[in-house]
C-alpha cells in the first residue's frame, strides 16, 4: 500500500466523507463504504489528488444498480 502525506490524507478522507454524504441512505452499508474507499484508494495509487474527481471515483460503479446523487 502507498504512503501518503497528512495532507494527502485529509484529501481522500474528505472525498470518501462527501461521497458518502451524497449517497441516499437505502444504499448506504459498510460493504457499499468499504468499495467506494477501496476506489479511491485506487485512483489516488494513480496520482489522482482532485477531490471532485475522487469523489465521482467513489460513486461510480455501484454493487448493486446505478447511484443517482449530484456531483
Amino acid at each position: 500500500m502507498a504512503g501518503y502525506d497528512p495532507e494527502t490524507l485529509l484529501v481522500l478522507r474528505n472525498a470518501l466523507d462527501e461521497a458518502w454524504a451524497l449517497l441516499p441512505d437505502d444504499r448506504k452499508s459498510e460493504s457499499q463504504k468499504s468499495l467506494m474507499a477501496q476506489r479511491i484508494l485506487k485512483n489516488a495509487a494513480e496520482g489522482v489528488r482532485d477531490p471532485v474527481r475522487l469523489r465521482a471515483y467513489a460513486l461510480i460503479g455501484p454493487v448493486d444498480g446505478p447511484i443517482t446523487a449530484s456531483l
